[in-house]
C-alpha cells in the first residue's frame, strides 16, 4: 500500500494548506459492484496452463473524507476498513503427472476477499442543475489486497497481493436537511498481480496469473460538512 500512502500524504497535505479556505465533510459510502477478470493458472510439473474469464458482483461499505476548495473541487479518500469476500470457485483436476505422487488429481476450492481498499478521488462539478441534484466527474487512484483463501488437493497455498486500479466516473449530488447525498456510477481498471503457490516435495509451484479485472460500481454516499 505505499502508493496509496503516498498519495494519502500528499492528500492531507492539501488539506492543511487550504485549511482556510476549504470545507471538510465526512460521510459513509454503500457501494455494490460488478467485475470482469481474466487469467490463467500453470500447474506444477505437467507445466498445463489453463485460461479463465470470470465474473461476479460485490457489495461492501466505507467511509470517506474530503475537502471542498472554493473553486467546488472536491479532494477526498474513500476506505474501506474491513476484508470483503467477492469471490469463489471449484474445479477439479485430473493428475496428468503420474510419475509425481505428490501431483494428484482432487478438487480445488477458493474464496477471494478485497481487503483495505482505498481510493484517492477528485470530485469536479458540472455547471448544470438537473432540480435535484449537482453533476459531477470523478477520478481515482485505488489500492488494495487480493486476499485469497484455497483449499487446494495438492497442498499449495498462496500469498496476498496488491493491485493498484484507475478509476473514472459521474455522479449527481444534492442536499440533505442535515448533509448532503450522493450517487456515483465508477469505472475501475485494475492491473494484473500473480500469485505463487508454495512449493511441493519436487519443488515446483502452480502459479496464478490474474492478468487484468474491470469493475463497474454503483455507490451511495450520505454525508455531513463540518
Amino acid at each position: 500500500m505505499l502508493k496509496i500512502k503516498t498519495l494519502s500524504i500528499a492528500l492531507f497535505a492539501t488539506f492543511f494548506a487550504f485549511s482556510a479556505m476549504a470545507q471538510v465533510s465526512m460521510g459513509l459510502t454503500a457501494t455494490a459492484l460488478t467485475y470482469d477478470a481474466s487469467g490463467n493458472e500453470k500447474m506444477k510439473s505437467s507445466g498445463n496452463k489453463t485460461n479463465k474469464d470470470a465474473s461476479g458482483e460485490a457489495g461492501y461499505a466505507s467511509i470517506f473524507i474530503e475537502y471542498t476548495l472554493p473553486t467546488d473541487t472536491v479532494i477526498g479518500i474513500d476506505v474501506m476498513p474491513y476484508s470483503q469476500k467477492i469471490g469463489d470457485g471449484t474445479n477439479s483436476v485430473p493428475d496428468t503427472d503420474v510419475s509425481d505422487d505428490a501431483d494428484t488429481a482432487g478438487t480445488n476450492k477458493t474464496d477471494v476477499n478485497m481487503s483495505g481498499h482505498a481510493m484517492i478521488y477528485i470530485e469536479q462539478p458540472i455547471d448544470a442543475d438537473f432540480g435535484f441534484g449537482m453533476p459531477f466527474v470523478k477520478i481515482g487512484f485505488s489500492q488494495m489486497t487480493l486476499e485469497t483463501d484455497e483449499s487446494v488437493a495438492t497442498g499449495s497455498t498462496y500469498g496476498d497481493e496488491t493491485m493498484d486500479a484507475f478509476h473514472v466516473g459521474v455522479g449527481l449530488k444534492g442536499d440533505l436537511d442535515d448533509g448532503f447525498w450522493k450517487l456515483g456510477l465508477t469505472y475501475g481498471d485494475y492491473d494484473g498481480a500473480t500469485f505463487v503457490g508454495s512449493e511441493d516435495v519436487d519443488s515446483v509451484s502452480n502459479t496464478i496469473t490474474l492478468e487484468e479485472m474491470e469493475t463497474l460500481s454503483l455507490s451511495l454516499s450520505i454525508g455531513q460538512s463540518f
